[in-house]
């Protein structure tokens, strides 16, 4: 039974009192009052309404720029068991272009961005050499173009910031099993309990382990995460968040196959899309990652709200590959290179800033002001080994270690990034319906590279400014058109063949489209068109020498669209157009011209689940998908990668406490091609995976 408070609006007390006035005539009658609780309407978890990416929680239907939202529903609805399979499907977003090697990559509007990603807004670390784990997140948010005035030095394709999971006012246990293809098994538990006696501590926990062999031989993924969180009741006006987590992989990568006997003809025949071009003796990738960070709010009296956002996060990786050197259209062997691979990351990042609203000129100001800052410290050791030729087609692989004789390669650096930026942005409510963003940034950098090979040390200091403007008009309830301009600035630490440290990158991008919603906002939906241009792009040769080219440009049309068209039945679809992808100048000119590695024209996905609410199939539930992208060109490379169509689905149960599924992603097994590695190398596409699942609450 709910409890009615004792005191409500004065205006609601006069109606009340006047209505009863004729009642009260009569003393001899008791007034009969009847008073109607509506319970609120559970917030939607598929449909996401606002962004968590822009310093502030700010709502999708009037943000002036392309943001794009992965919801924890839609990451379970994908199957995702890594950060590729949670975006892919995200409008102007190709995802694991190189394949299953262990990594986090994918490109946004055209422009490599795998090393733009961000945990809840702080940058994670200079390079991403470690895949990163999704099992704490509550969602993922791409954010499209240069936005450095939100988030200091960034690729300008945009980012991806993933929003941890924290613990909430509820005391729920949950546990998730799978097992499925290619030996499958996964287990993973989620949680959460409220201190007694208060209204905000809490505490949660989550954690999953799987183990996963690859349908190309002797490759195999292990995962392990654990991330406890803690929030603390420090009183009405102040929030405090600690988040923790600890990351274990170990894995062989999966390194693609030869061009010549799978996407180009070889004489002798097609190669088995399983081939494994490494040695099964070498030792498997491992890697440790730890982080601990928090989030601290405080509301003054005065109005003033102060922000700060710190982690710190170490991070190794170790282990052994074997690449193609060189393939042919008529032999029937590969050269191959192998390496030994070390690195070593620690990060610091921080984020303050502090926030207010005011009226001026008969104008709604929303000002922040803020300062951020990054230490982080790369440590690469990279040493080439001496590997035998392999026969693709009768492979003989050696049971000695391959890599005993090694060669320390030019590119063993130790490279230091330090940051730091003040940033300014008022968001003016020019009128209810006419909204203006204004943004500007001054950003400090040094870098630091040491040779471990010639033992010198170079180093660049840099700074820019960098802003942005964009304009939002509520059209009404359902349309609101945006135009907006940005900027971004990077600190380059990649170094040449001399070791020297290459110049900062820029870049600029233009952006008008359509927010649209409806349905109660259980229909989000945006329209938009971009031009972005890139400049100072650093690039590797043939050799794989690192050079600086001129510049890049990418323009096209992305549209999307997340709905719960009934309360049992959600879509989502989207689709990117992409004419423009381009090298507009560089120091290789036989580049000028050509298209960007391994970025589609046209991307189109669409996937659906219906839950049947008729009573002989209460609980039932079916969902299906489908994911393409056309053909891919490549001016590095000289081949293309044909276009495919994938189709996913899906069928289960849902009871009050438990649920049971079988999903399957890619159901008719298609044989397709994810990107180009190298001249001699082209990245596999993922198989058929079935997968059964069960997930228990209590």
């Amino acid at each position: 039974m709910k409890k009615i408070p004792l005191f409500m609006p004065s205006s609601l007390a006069l109606a009340l009192m006047a209505a009863m006035q004729p009642v009260f005539a009569d003393e001899n009658v008791l007034p009969t009052i009847t008073l109607t609780v509506t319970k609120a309407p559970k917030k939607d978890s598929y449909v996401a309404t606002t962004t968590q990416s822009l310093k502030s929680e700010q709502p999708l239907f009037k943000t002036a720029k392309s943001v794009s939202v992965v919801t924890r529903e839609q990451i379970e609805e994908k199957q995702a068991m890594n950060l590729t399979d949670a975006i892919q499907g995200v409008a102007g977003v190709i995802s694991a272009p190189l394949g299953r090697r262990g990594s986090d990559d994918f490109i946004i509007r055209g422009q490599l961005s795998s090393d733009a990603i961000y945990v809840d807004g702080l940058r994670q670390a200079q390079a991403s050499d470690v895949a990163s784990n999704i099992t704490g997140l509550e969602r993922v948010e791409v954010v499209k173009g240069p936005d450095s005035m939100d988030f200091g030095q960034t690729a300008p394709g945009g980012i991806v910031n993933l929003v941890t999971k924290r613990p909430v006012q509820d005391n729920f246990n949950q546990v998730d099993l799978r097992y499925g293809s290619n030996n499958l098994r996964q287990v993973g538990f989620d949680t959460n309990h409220t201190v007694e006696g208060s209204d905000k501590a809490a505490w949660r926990l989550n954690a999953t382990y799987s183990d996963q062999d690859d349908p190309t031989d002797h490759v195999y993924f292990k995962n392990f995460y654990i991330s406890p969180s803690y929030n603390f009741d420090l009183g009405p006006q102040t929030n405090l968040s600690v988040i923790t987590s600890y990351s274990h992989k170990e894995y062989v990568r999966q390194q693609g196959l030869p061009v010549y006997g799978s996407i180009l003809p070889n004489s002798n025949g097609e190669v088995d899309r399983h081939l494994f071009i490494g040695e099964p003796s070498m030792d498997p990738y491992i890697s440790d990652t730890y982080r601990v960070g928090y989030n601290f709010k405080h509301v003054f009296d005065n109005g003033w709200t102060f922000k700060q956002n710190f982690a710190v996060q170490k991070s190794r990786l170790d282990g052994q590959v074997v690449f193609i050197s060189k393939s042919s259209p008529t032999s029937t062997s590969i050269t191959r290179q192998g390496r030994d691979q070390h690195y070593d990351d620690l990060n610091v990042s921080i984020d303050n800033n502090i926030a207010n609203t005011f009226d001026l000129a008969n104008m709604q100001h929303h000002i922040m002001l803020g300062l951020d800052a990054m230490h982080d410290t790369r440590d690469l050791w990279n040493y080439n080994c001496s590997i035998g030729a392999l026969n693709i087609y009768a492979p003989s692989y050696t049971s000695k270690d391959w890599c005993a004789t090694k060669t320390l390669r030019s590119d063993s650096v130790e490279t230091t990034l330090k940051t730091m930026g003040l940033y300014f942005r008022d968001q003016i409510d020019v009128t209810d319906q006419f909204n203006v963003n204004l943004g500007l940034r001054h950003d400090w950098a040094s870098v630091d590279a040491k040779s471990h090979v010639s033992r010198s040390t170079n180093g660049k200091n840099s700074q820019a400014f960098s802003g942005s403007i964009a304009g939002l008009y509520t059209f009404n309830d359902w349309v609101s058109p945006y135009v907006s301009y940005s900027t971004s600035f990077l600190p380059v630490t990649d170094v040449d063949v001399n070791g020297n440290v290459f110049a900062p990158e820029k870049a600029k991008q233009y952006e008008v489209g359509f927010k649209f919603q409806a349905l109660d906002r259980r229909l989000q939906a945006s329209l938009a068109w971009f031009d972005l241009t890139r400049f100072n792009v650093v690039s590797s040769d043939a050799n794989g020498d690192n050079y600086q080219t001129g510049e890049e440009n990418t323009q096209g049309i992305e549209t999307e669209l997340t709905a719960r068209v009934l309360p049992n039945w959600v879509i989502s679809a989207n689709y990117t157009y992409l004419p423009t992808a381009r090298i507009v100048d560089s120091e290789m000119t036989s580049y000028m011209g050509e298209r960007l590695n391994n970025v589609s024209k046209q991307m189109f996905n669409l996937s659906t689940r219906y839950e049947f609410n008729q009573e002989a199939l209460q609980g039932w539930f079916v969902g299906a998908g489908v994911r393409s992208e056309s053909k891919k060109t490549s001016y590095k490379y000289n081949y293309t990668i044909p276009g495919y169509a994938l189709f996913d689905a899906e069928l289960g149960y849902k009871a009050r406490n438990w649920q049971a599924s079988v999903n399957a992603k890619n159901i008719f097994n298609t044989e397709y091609y994810a990107g180009g590695i190298s001249n001699y190398v082209v990245a596999v596409g993922d198989e058929r995976q079935i997968n059964l699942n069960l997930r228990f609450k209590f």
